[in-house]
């Protein structure tokens, strides 16, 4: 079991005229290759909650077991390095991070930090460039050159290189445009399907959630409303008071098809659904 959440509260501003409680009682399981989508309306506690992975945040109280790593509230002198090696965290707009002058050297960056030496850093740069469809023609140019999409791309590289276990990203598709979410959503499918990698997700996009992920946690205000299979979620009564959008295909199939979902569907199986019903009369 790679994560383990045990009743975590976080405060931001204790004890100040500030204080505010963005976590109350998370209590969470994440298992070896899990795909878990987090959701949740902005200020529910969802980045507040990730930044726990890798210890960026302490808790109020409650504490995290990652692998061997225990995280909890008296922990404030202990070095996470080691743990940040096996969660990777990938921040919104991860792009703005890049600052080497190269790709290639910025991939390398991460491995070099972790005391890597130099011959396999770069093998391991080229590596994961290579899974992120950056070619090696590019490695020498600055990445400052490159599209959104290719910054993004990059940046998800330099994670990737230091073989987390657990790769954790917050609004991945942020800005980009439908092709550049198709290339950023099928490289992280990969990664989760081909190397086992545990994903965690945060994202607002609810057509990525469905198309990508397997399970769905729900936040609000601080509480762990639900935790459900991602078709389970989406037949859920009463997540629209928690401003979750039904995506575009569930949507489109149920008023169209007129049943509720029972598994995952493409865009095909509704076309071959509506084809299907279109032989009993006119599908209305």
């Amino acid at each position: 079991m790679p994560i383990n959440i045990n009743d975590l509260y976080y405060t931001y501003g204790a004890n100040t005229p500030f204080e505010y409680q963005a976590l109350k009682g998370i209590t969470l399981d994440i298992h070896d290759g899990d795909y878990v989508a987090i959701v949740g309306k902005t200020g529910s506690g969802k980045s507040s909650l990730i930044q726990h992975l890798n210890a960026i945040l302490l808790p109020t109280s409650g504490s995290i077991q990652v692998n061997d790593f225990t995280i909890t509230s008296e922990d404030k002198k202990t070095s996470y390095k080691p743990l940040r090696k096996v969660v990777g965290v990938v921040f919104q707009f991860s792009e703005y991070q890049l600052f080497e002058e190269s790709i290639l050297k910025d991939v390398m960056f991460g491995p070099l930090n972790f005391g890597v030496e130099e011959e396999q850093a770069k093998a391991l740069a080229k590596k994961y460039l290579g899974l992120v469809n950056i070619d090696a023609d590019m490695f020498d140019k600055s990445p400052f050159h490159l599209s959104g999409g290719q910054k993004r791309r990059v940046a998800i590289a330099g994670i990737l290189a230091m073989e987390p276990d657990i790769i954790v990203l917050d609004e991945p598709t942020a800005g980009l445009d439908p092709q550049g979410i198709i290339e950023i959503m099928g490289i992280i499918n990969q990664i989760n399907k081909e190397y086992n990698k545990t994903i965690v997700l945060v994202t607002h996009d609810m057509d990525v959630v469905y198309d990508y992920a397997k399970e769905v946690v729900l936040l609000n205000d601080g509480h762990l409303i639900y935790r459900k299979d991602v078709v389970d979620f989406f037949n859920t009564k009463d997540i629209n008071k928690y401003n979750i959008e039904i995506p575009k295909l569930v949507d489109f199939y149920n008023h169209l098809v007129g049943e509720k979902i029972t598994e995952k569907i493409s865009f095909e199986d509704l076309i071959s659904k509506i084809e299907g019903k279109m032989k009993d009369g006119p599908v209305k």
